[in-house]
């Protein structure tokens, strides 16, 4: 009976060479999506899924044809394919617009090398640190709509920015977005703001989406005399401001406690 052991010994070290094999190293950090390809078959299925919809994008299954492909395009749509991974995107450096909507996104790290951007949809996804973001400097179009986010402090170096959709989120301090004074139009329905004197600054807006928040005092946007078009369903009893804003085409002001409309005569 004494062989028994080193029988058993024998056994558990071949199926524990066998589990080291199979949970192969993923590519590192920085790494083309040619190795990303090239080594799918021992990635998890979330980052599996990625590459696959990547070669699909590219039109081919060959990892180096495909990385030719995708390293040539300006654009890509990657939304409502509830993606977690988006790690081979990583050195997709060309790309002007991405596309990556309606996905279950969690970090958004990867994108942090994708300097070329200048349009960026990650709406509806699971994003709580915008951080990464903070150096895609080149961004004109930002929409982070039905995410987790409360710190917009690492978006305040995109001053390139033309339009930001922060709707459906859990923001409460917006005065890191003063600094954003190219904006012309800022959506921030839906989230835990009461104070919007920082959107002051904003002069060159000409939209502007506050409904659903907690603002009672709305005497700073006074001096939004661009604005053409805002939105104010809040707990507001005072539209006195809003007289300034004679270039207002479309003003909505439901939900609120307003009892003298006259100054808006």
């Amino acid at each position: 009976m004494k062989p028994t052991p080193t029988i058993t010994l024998i056994i558990s070290m071949w199926i524990f060479s066998g589990w080291e094999v199979t949970q192969a190293i993923e590519p590192r950090p920085g790494s083309s999506f040619k190795e990303w390809c090239e080594t799918q078959a021992n990635l998890s299925a979330e980052v599996r899924k990625t590459v696959e919809l990547l070669l699909a994008e590219a039109g081919t299954t060959d990892c180096e044809q495909a990385t030719q492909n995708l390293s040539s395009r300006n654009e890509l749509n990657l939304g409502h394919y509830e993606i977690t991974d988006i790690r081979p995107l990583a050195e997709l450096t060309n790309l002007n617009s991405l596309d990556l909507r309606n996905n279950q996104i969690k970090d958004v790290t990867p994108l942090a090398r994708l300097t070329n951007l200048n349009v960026l949809s990650l709406s509806y996804n699971q994003i709580t640190d915008v951080k990464p973001l903070d150096k895609l400097t080149n961004l004109t179009e930002l929409s982070l709509h039905k995410n987790q986010i409360k710190d917009v402090k690492p978006l305040v170096k995109l001053t390139n920015l033309k339009g930001l959709n922060l709707n459906t989120n859990q923001i409460k301090d917006v005065s890191p977005l003063a600094k954003l004074t190219n904006l012309n139009w800022l959506y921030l329905h839906n989230n835990q703001i009461t104070d919007v004197t920082p959107l002051a600054k904003l002069t060159n807006l000409t939209q502007l989406r506050l409904d659903d928040n907690q603002i009672q005092n709305i005497s700073s946007l006074a001096v939004l005399t661009n604005l053409n078009s805002l939105a104010l369903g809040n707990a507001i009893t005072d539209v006195t401001p809003l007289a300034e804003l004679t270039n207002l085409t479309a003003l909505y002001l439901d939900n609120n406690k307003i009892q003298d409309v006259t100054p808006l005569a």
